[in-house]
This record gives structure tokens, sequence and C-alpha cells, in this order.
């Protein structure tokens, strides 16, 4: 089966185009780079199949919604600007201070989803304790 979720700089512009407005396409690679090792070393795998038996391409998925989480909570998008007043200059700002760092965006959030169901985050541990 092809891999029908590609990760490249022309998809991470296409989720979001406002947000990675100004991002060169050497540093949006650069990114995919960081959240494909973020994804490999939190025990995604590449593939797994749903109930109908098809492949799902689930480190890809996580890949993606890395890379756009660390856009969003890197430069400009970081901020968490909630309002904002042109003529006497206010601005109004998400407190995300008591999130921790993946539920600070919704790309965060989709990672952490897929974290739980396929990642490590999923997996059973064992533990023996001695009486």
């Amino acid at each position: 089966m092809d891999n029908p979720v590609t990760v490249n700089a022309e998809i991470i512009k296409t989720l979001d185009p406002q947000l990675t407005d100004g991002l060169s396409d050497d540093t949006i690679n650069a990114l995919i780079s960081d959240a494909q090792l973020i994804s490999i070393s939190d025990g995604f795998p590449k593939f797994v199949t749903d109930i109908d038996g098809n492949e799902l391409p689930v480190r890809d998925m996580a890949t993606r919604y890395m890379t756009m989480h660390l856009i969003t909570t890197s430069g400009d998008g970081a901020k968490n600007l909630t309002s904002e007043k042109i003529d006497v200059i206010e601005e109004h700002y998400a407190d995300t201070s008591r999130l921790d760092w993946l539920n600070r965006s919704p790309w965060g959030q989709a990672y952490m989803r897929l974290y739980n169901l396929y990642g490590n985050g999923g997996m059973t541990h064992y533990a023996v304790v001695q009486h």
C-alpha cells in the first residue's frame, strides 16, 4: 500500500497557511526532521492495522502533528494571543503556564492522542512487587 500521508514542507504549509507564513522550506524541513526523531523515540510504529485491515501510517501522522506543534510553540505562535486591538494597541494572551507542553496547542493534543493509542503511551507496563 502506498503511504497516503506524506510529510514535507508543502504539506505542512497547507495544514495552516497563516501559521507557516514566513517560514522557509529549510526551517520547516528541519522541524520535520526533529519531529520525526521525536515520533520514533516515542515508539510510534510506521503502520498499524485498523479494524478493516487497512494500514494507517501513524508515525507520519505523528510527525505532522509534532511538526505543527513545534511551529505553534515557537516564535510568534508561542504568544497565545487571544485578541488584539490596533488603534490603542491592546493585546490579550492566554495563560498556558499551567499546561504541560503538549497541551499548549491543538496539534500537541492530537499528537498525545496518537501517542496514547499507538505510541509507547498506550503500552502496558508491568512491575513485580515483592511481598
